[in-house]
């Protein structure tokens, strides 16, 4: 193919890509974002408006709340231009479900403005512009084309149910999709200070949403594996510095001992929270809960955890950073089927997985995976069984079996790699 031909053919994919996306995202912005309330945004929310206008600084305590879902319902009274989106969500419940860490309710207070609308509108743009960012950035990290990643986020914009569920509710399923990507950009080359920093911003990944906490465990075995002690090191040094900051900047807007507090708040999450799959909650573990079964959420996990290690440790890959990426994926994919709590918006954090098993040197099995990943990924497919009552158990069993396919084979050395892969 000469030059010219090749050249013209990249044009041409780039445009349909953006083509594709820009009608995705002028379709989804409709059906994601106007006129959802993001009724989780506003729990974040509110804590900041608490922090400024009463100086209250232990959300987590009962009477907090309760002063909280006050506060809410006066602003929405008093607002010149009270929306309904404010509105809804002030007289939502008696209530506010304070259980996220004190850097998530740090970060989204430095970015509000004080106006429900305006904060809530940011934040679901900056939400899917991190998502397309993040998805461009992993198609590129795993050898295809940006321009292949734009069109699966369009994709993904028009037809996953998850995607618009954490959009809707205005979640950080994104953010932490960005942040991931991230992660595995600075991991790319063996170099000290790339991987420190790296260590740094999963810190602030799992200090912002702990349910990212197996992910930097599974990237220190990718790196045993790998016997880079050196790598390890740094990794470790990161993380450390990046707790240290986020615990910092959590204390400083709460109170010296909030950490502790969210941490205590967390043992009363079903007393305040209705958790069940009746609700949206598609977690195998609570599935076999209210089926009468024993709670399995940290044996599931620790199960997950514990294979995934050992394929990490054992499979062999065609680069260093190949298994870097699985790490990763499958960090994420277990903070979706392991846990007792498992919203469908969570299955936003599968989209890696996905990724790696469709990236063009992935076999049979692992585009079997990919299939299964889809399934969970988009969500309409299942919406049929609804009825029958069987939407939980398919969503559980399409997440599993892309995890485990992607844990039952592993990739046979490869004779081409790059020299910038560590």
């Amino acid at each position: 193919m000469s030059e010219r031909r090749h050249q013209v053919l990249l044009g041409a994919r780039w445009l349909a890509a953006l083509a594709l996306l820009v009608a995705a995202l002028s379709t989804a912005w409709v059906r994601m974002c106007s006129g959802s309330p993001g009724v989780d945004y506003y729990q974040f929310w509110i804590v900041g408006r608490a922090r400024a206008v009463l100086d209250l600084r232990d959300p987590y305590s009962d009477a907090a709340r309760a002063r909280m879902a006050e506060l809410g319902r006066q602003l929405a009274r008093e607002a010149v231009h009270a929306t309904r989106r404010l509105q809804f969500c002030a007289y939502w419940r008696d209530t506010v479900e304070t259980f996220g860490t004190p850097l998530l309710y740090a970060g989204v207070s430095a970015a509000s403005t004080g106006d429900y609308d305006t904060d809530l509108r940011r934040f679901q743009t900056v939400s899917i512009a991190a998502f397309v960012c993040a998805l461009a950035a992993l198609c590129v990290l795993l050898g295809g084309g940006a321009d292949v990643g734009l069109a699966v986020a369009a994709l993904m914009c028009a037809l996953s149910d998850p995607l618009a569920s954490d959009v809707r509710t205005a979640n950080v399923g994104e953010l932490q999709l960005g942040g991931l990507a991230l992660v595995l950009a600075l991991s790319r080359r063996a170099e000290a200070i790339r991987v420190f920093a790296a260590g740094a911003a999963l810190a602030a990944l799992v200090a912002l949403k702990p349910t990212l906490a197996l992910v930097p465990l599974l990237l220190a075995v990718a790196l045993l594996a790998e016997r880079k002690l050196r790598l390890l090191a740094a990794l470790v040094a990161g993380a450390l510095a990046g707790a240290l900051a986020a615990v910092a900047v959590g204390a400083h807007f709460l109170a010296a001992r909030a950490w502790l507090d969210w941490l205590t708040a967390l043992g009363g999450l079903e007393r305040v929270s209705d958790i069940s799959v009746a609700r949206g909650n598609y977690s195998l573990a609570q599935w076999v809960s209210e089926m009468g079964g024993p709670r399995l959420g940290p044996f599931l996990t620790g199960g997950l955890a514990a294979a995934a290690a050992v394929s990490l440790w054992l499979g062999r890959f065609a680069s260093s950073f190949e298994r870097t990426f699985l790490a990763v994926a499958l960090g994420a994919a277990i903070a979706v089927l392991g846990p007792q709590l498992a919203w469908l918006h969570y299955d936003v954090l599968l989209v890696p997985l996905l990724l790696f098993l469709l990236r063009p040197a992935a076999g049979a099995w692992r585009r079997a995976g990919a299939l299964a990943c889809a399934v969970a990924l988009l969500g309409w497919p299942l919406r049929a069984l609804a009825g029958l009552a069987l939407d939980a158990p398919v969503y559980v069993f399409a997440g599993w079996s892309a995890v485990l396919l992607a844990l039952v084979r592993t990739p046979r050395s490869s004779p081409r790699q790059s020299a910038s892969v560590p």
